[in-house]
């Protein structure tokens, strides 16, 4: 926009040469324009390099404002008789400082202005008084005086209600960004809830079935927590789960995915590994839990494990159940070790052999 309205006013400005209004040749004219043209062109290289982003304004407003005024004085000294519809391009340049400008700076750039113009008169009547009336170029100022400063105020106010705006939407962004995690992360232990587990669950079974790749689902489940709780008082239970998804967090592989499944129960999501691989990592993840410190409670935790690896085809339902189903079989083996889910060919198989 500050481009165009930079081409906006050096059209003009030529025009004005060519029908005698300006007192500079068009070889001089465009000298200066050139100028314009370099300067408007480091602002642009200066906003696309983000050397910009190291200042406080960013935008450059108040540099480009002050710039753009001192093109218009430039203007004003050299064109005649229609210097006072010139001044009505100032409002084109206040008009930026909407987008950023406070009330202090809306009312320095308009002083800066008005002395600026102050100036211009000065020198006119001079250096040039023939092409003057002073009286007349008095009055423009003075109505020019009467004009910016509301100008500054309106402008002022709506870059307060936009500087409001923003500010309310970044908090907005937050408070999303908040409610965003709470529904989709377990609130005493921080990673993913139940339902973002599943939600997790069910992306890697589309991937899989697209590109035949192995996963499988482990389910923990920490041995006589309940006592814990009837003990230590749910405090130190909730201490001991904290503790727990931090020990196994520390364990797991970035691509895998943790969560809490219910209660006392947890689910990890082994991407990209069969159940060889996958039992591999969970008696690894088996051994820092029976060796985790658990201050609270005075006493070893420890956690049952079961794995199973997806079939192609079956459904997350009957995975998480083969699953659940090797869970049980480690706590019934005597807790605190991982057992692996017989696959349902396998099942079938065991049943003819015990036909």
């Amino acid at each position: 926009m500050s481009s165009v309205s930079a081409l906006t006013v050096s059209s003009f400005t030529l025009y004005c040469t060519h029908i005698g209004l300006f007192r500079m040749s068009v070889a001089s004219l465009t000298g200066f324009l050139t100028l314009a043209f370099i300067i408007h062109a480091l602002f642009y290289a200066a906003i696309c390099t983000g050397w910009n982003r190291r200042l406080a304004d960013p935008s450059m407003t108040m540099v480009q404002i002050i710039n753009s005024i001192l093109w218009m004085m430039f203007v004003l000294y050299f064109i005649d008789q229609v210097r006072g519809a010139v001044l009505v391009l100032f409002m084109i340049i206040f008009v930026f400082g909407i987008f950023r400008l406070r009330l202090a700076q809306f009312v320095g750039a308009a002083l800066f202005t008005l002395l600026s113009y102050a100036l211009v008169i000065a020198l006119l009547a001079y250096n040039q008084p023939q092409s003057i009336n002073v009286k007349i170029e008095l009055l423009q100022w003075v109505l020019l005086a009467m004009v910016l400063p509301w100008f500054a105020l309106i402008g002022a106010y709506i870059s307060n209600i936009r500087s409001a705006l923003r500010h309310k939407n970044k908090e907005l962004e937050t408070a999303l960004a908040t409610i965003e995690h709470l529904a989709s992360h377990d609130e005493l232990t921080g990673i993913a809830n139940r339902r973002c587990f599943l939600d997790a669950l069910r992306r890697e079974q589309a991937r899989v079935d697209r590109e035949a790749q192995p996963f499988c689902l482990a389910l923990f489940d920490l041995d006589f927590f309940k006592a814990i709780n009837d003990l230590h008082g749910h405090s130190a239970g909730d201490k001991v789960l904290r503790t727990f998804a931090e020990c196994v967090q520390k364990e797991v592989r970035k691509s895998d995915y943790f969560g809490r499944y219910g209660g006392e129960e947890f689910a990890l999501l082994i991407v990209d590994a069969e159940i060889a691989l996958a039992s591999s990592i969970l008696e690894r993840i088996r051994t820092g839990i029976e060796e985790q410190a658990f201050p609270l409670v005075n006493r070893k935790v420890t956690a049952s494990i079961g794995v199973a690896q997806y079939q192609p085809g079956e459904t997350i339902s009957n995975l998480i159940n083969r699953a659940d189903q090797a869970l049980y079989a480690a706590k019934k083996g005597g807790r605190n070790c991982v057992k692996q889910a017989i696959d349902d060919t396998e099942e079938a198989g065991v049943i003819m052999a015990l036909h």
